[in-house]
């Protein structure tokens, strides 16, 4: 039977940003998504939760799944960490945000170790950029995560948006330290990675 090997990486909560203590070192900045986390096997398509629960609703998104299978499946990785947009709003429906992959160990290229920054860089590169306007979203897309620029400035900028939407679209910003690895583990779900730090206006 098919199962994860891991739990999805799981923020800290950091407050809201303008309230949050400096950081050390390097960070960046992504959008947090009003929307469901989700464990994807990238060849088989098929979804979990963060409990490592099966997705029922995986079928209502079967268009962004092909593409992630054609695009991601490279061999190196074989997990994708989404984001999928479903049902707590209208925008986007059936799109999925690929904010992380799950390194494993490989003979010739060490993925284990691949940091933050890095697999970053790899989905960026493979895969069109998620738009800061709800209005530009497009049903049944497959995107990478973006970078925010001015944390500070995007904490404001989100939230206008929020309001032209009409909806709670986004719900903050999620700060993950450059040189971090993916927590690859398997004790629990509700364990927490401190260079993974949600920064939610709402908490």
């Amino acid at each position: 039977m098919l199962k994860p090997p891991t739990y999805p990486a799981r923020p800290v909560n950091g407050g809201p940003l303008p309230k949050s203590k400096p950081k050390s070192g390097a960070w960046s900045y992504e959008p947090k998504y009003n929307g469901w986390n989700a464990l994807v096997h990238i060849a088989s398509g098929a979804m979990f939760n963060r409990h490592l629960e099966p997705l029922t609703i995986a079928k209502e998104f079967q268009p962004a799944l092909d593409k992630l299978r054609v695009t991601l499946d490279a061999g190196s990785f074989k997990w994708a960490n989404c984001e999928a947009l479903e049902r707590r709003h209208n925008i986007g429906r059936g799109t999925l945000i690929v904010f992380d992959v799950v390194p494993e160990m490989k003979p010739i290229e060490n993925w284990i170790a691949a940091t933050y920054a890095e697999r970053h860089r790899w989905i960026q590169a493979v895969l069109p950029v998620a738009p800061f306007s709800p209005a530009e979203f497009e049903n049944d897309a497959l995107y990478c995560s973006p970078i925010v620029g001015v944390p500070a400035i995007a904490w404001e900028q989100l939230q206008a948006f929020n309001k032209q939407a009409g909806c709670e679209f986004y719900e903050g910003l999620v700060a993950k330290q450059d040189d971090s690895l993916y927590p690859i583990q398997l004790r629990s779900a509700d364990v927490e990675y401190p260079f993974h730090q949600k920064h939610r206006w709402r908490f």
